[in-house]
């Protein structure tokens, strides 16, 4: 009597160690999870970052298990730029979880899909390929999910001071009454629509509701300057999207942005970087958005355009250079061709040199990008339209990337 009660025991044992190891939904979205790159992963292959929502599985770079292998500065510039946009690269997949299943199907390809049998290991989750169910057998590897801790910043303890708030207290505005706000004040808002997934590009796909709108009304979309605006289900979404705008502007001028957010309605907008901050206060202000304090002068090119031209028509030695280039003296011409040994500067060359040094600190056809320019910049230092500087330069006016140091056309 006492063996069959033992192993009645032991059975029952057995079963509960068997339905405390299966993983739920919720087990998933507890954690963020890291997985290591593997052993047989090529050399320099990072780590990844995964987090689950109630149906989407999202993977993104860890730029923290990335090795510098830069040589000098240069090269430490290009990986940290690089750093930085692979940071905000995602990979989302669908999974449905069926007992201790798991499907992942990628959501850029429908075919594509994985089966993996799922099972717990302490506090972390293993995912080992089902070869019997995987079209191909030697598809996908073994991935260990250990959950991962994510460095404690000022944003995330602002994070958890709201989730623990009443979500009560926190009502999401809609995009449609704030784009109503703005036509009411008679504030531009020219072919507004609702953001695709090339809107979003690589920023965090992770927006309640999203809309694009032009702040310039014209239909060639290579001149229109757009805004966003977005609202989120919770503030570490809004925070991840806005630290996504923001670090893409400390890692180079020329991809700058405004930022404004609304923390407790869980809006956030976001505007081309070539805007006077003047105008996107007017947006902000009407939408009572927190714009995010630029570190530099905003002010647009078009006035640093109008003073260096007012200071070139008052300039002296522009009006002599001028009268001597309109009233011309052979002599002076003559006498400077016959002594090509002397080294004292003829009148004219005296007069012409301010406008050689004022026109543009370029060599010849080219000229270097300076610490904190952007093609607005660049144009109105050099004489050239911005569109010019485009052209030349192979440059698509919507995707581009200018660092300090990079040499460009500009004849």
């Amino acid at each position: 009597m006492k063996k069959i009660v033992g192993a009645i025991l032991v059975g029952f044992t057995f079963l509960l160690v068997g339905c405390g190891t299966s993983v739920s939904t919720d087990d998933l979205k507890a954690n963020d999870w890291l997985i290591e790159a593997g052993k047989d992963d090529a050399e320099g292959t990072p780590d990844m970052i995964a987090t689950f929502s109630d149906h989407i599985m999202t993977l993104k770079v860890d730029t923290s298990s990335i090795e510098s292998t830069a040589k000098d500065g240069w090269e430490a510039l290009g990986e940290e730029i690089g750093k930085q946009l692979a940071g905000q690269m995602t990979i989302t997949y669908e999974y449905e979880l069926k007992k201790n299943e798991i499907k992942l199907q990628y959501t850029e390809d429908a075919e594509k899909e994985a089966y993996y049998k799922v099972t717990k290991e302490d506090k972390n989750i293993i995912f080992t390929p089902d070869k019997e169910k995987n079209d191909d057998p030697d598809e996908g590897k073994k991935m260990v999910l250990k959950p991962y801790k994510k460095p404690a910043t000022e944003s995330s303890s602002s994070t958890e001071a709201t989730t623990s708030s009443s979500s009560e207290e926190i009502k999401a505005a809609s995009v449609d009454d704030y784009i109503k706000g703005f036509e009411e004040k008679s504030l531009v808002v020219y072919n507004k629509r609702k953001m695709t997934k090339d809107d979003f590009g690589m920023a965090p796909m992770t927006a309640k509701d999203a809309a694009i709108f032009s702040l310039v009304e014209t239909d060639n979309e290579d001149e229109q300057k757009n805004a966003r605006i977005f609202t989120f289900d919770n503030l570490e979404d809004l925070n991840a999207t806005k630290a996504y705008y923001d670090d893409l502007g400390k890692s180079s001028a020329a991809l700058f942005s405004y930022t404004a957010v609304d923390e407790d309605k869980l809006v956030l907008m976001q505007f081309n970087g070539d805007f006077d901050q003047s105008l996107v206060e007017q947006y902000t202000e009407t939408a009572s958005l927190k714009l995010t304090e630029p570190p530099f002068d905003t002010t647009t090119s078009s006035s640093n355009e109008s003073e260096e031209a007012a200071q070139v028509e008052e300039s002296p030695e522009t009006s002599i250079a001028i009268q001597q280039e309109q009233e011309p003296e052979p002599s002076s011409s003559v006498e400077t061709a016959q002594l090509p040994e002397s080294t004292e500067p003829s009148s004219t060359q005296a007069a012409e040199a301010p406008a050689s040094s004022e026109s543009v600190s370029t060599e010849g056809d080219y000229t270097v990008v300076r610490d904190g320019e952007g093609p607005n910049q660049v144009a109105a230092r050099t004489g050239v339209s911005v569109d010019t500087l485009y052209e030349l330069n192979g440059l698509d006016p919507n995707n581009y990337m200018m660092y300090p140091g990079q040499q460009l056309r500009i004849r």
